[in-house]
């Protein structure tokens, strides 16, 4: 065994593996899904879904010809950036299997100490879609690699699965046991509750997020880490600046997934700020 193997082996045994705070933005259109952000030691990804002709596929976005840039945001994660042959669970199921299960080398291991965050962006009709993703995340749940609530208790495993745009909150709420969770708006985890007699917390909701621009500048961002850690809710903000100053303001708030576009300019910032 090398001496680098054994320190991730000793490592893992510790539970002392860091989590870089970095949330891989639109994961699915690198060209090495899932493994570039595990190279850069980030342990958070997004991949949007369609349920088309009995497949979940992984949307593409590319920014249409022909259009100005105000449209481009609109024609962009729509179904004709759709690629037929990248499906969930070829990009990153039996990805993520292989290497949970030891069959497959990572720069970065998964475990329940050191958990992979996969961010599910249902595309197409909740309703629709919530069966068949449940389905597609059979050969991670049989093998018990999922974080899971069951009978009152959230355990955690090497991956946890959260669902966000159409993903159905009725749905995941009923669900017992439940290993696919939600994404929280987190301007409302206080306002809002997620069904009657229930509350926010990681056993529904383990992320809790919100577009940037739809916060009151960083006062309100610090409350509102502050008021999802009270309730164990890691959080987002999506649609930010990339520099290295935007990453530092949330850093130093606290936000637990600091979303990024180039993975290894805010690998290397993160980095230097741990130096």
């Amino acid at each position: 065994m090398s001496s680098k193997a054994a320190v991730v082996l000793a490592s893992l045994a510790a539970g002392a593996i860091a989590v870089k705070p970095i949330h891989s933005h639109n994961d699915y259109t690198r060209d090495k899904p899932l493994f570039t952000a595990l190279d850069n030691g980030i342990q958070s990804v997004e991949a949007d879904i369609w349920w088309r002709d009995n497949k979940l596929l992984v949307s593409v976005a590319f920014c249409c010809a022909g259009i100005d840039n105000a449209d481009a945001t609109e024609v962009a994660h729509t179904v004709f950036d759709i690629d037929s042959s990248k499906t969930l669970d070829s990009l990153y199921i039996q990805p993520i299997l292989a290497i949970v299960n030891g069959s497959m080398e990572s720069t970065t291991p998964l475990s329940k100490d050191s958990p992979l965050q996969l961010l599910i962006d249902f595309k197409t009709d909740g309703d629709d879609t919530y069966q068949p993703l449940l389905d597609a995340l059979e050969p991670l749940r049989s093998g018990g690699y999922l974080t899971t609530f069951k009978d009152g208790s959230l355990t955690q495993g090497a991956v946890t699965v959260v669902g966000t745009g159409n993903t159905p909150l009725e749905s995941v709420v009923a669900a017992e046991p439940r290993d696919f969770f939600y994404d929280a708006n987190i301007l409302t985890l206080y306002s809002t509750k997620p069904a009657d007699g229930k509350e926010w917390g990681p056993e529904i909701a383990p992320l809790a997020s919100c577009q940037w621009s739809k916060v009151d500048g960083d006062d309100q961002m610090q409350e509102l880490v502050k008021g999802a850690h009270d309730l164990k809710i890691k959080t987002r903000f999506w649609d930010t600046d990339s520099n290295e100053e935007t990453w530092n303001k949330f850093w130093d708030a606290g936000s637990d997934w600091v979303n990024a576009d180039d993975l290894e300019a805010i690998s290397k910032a993160w980095e230097a700020r741990n130096a």
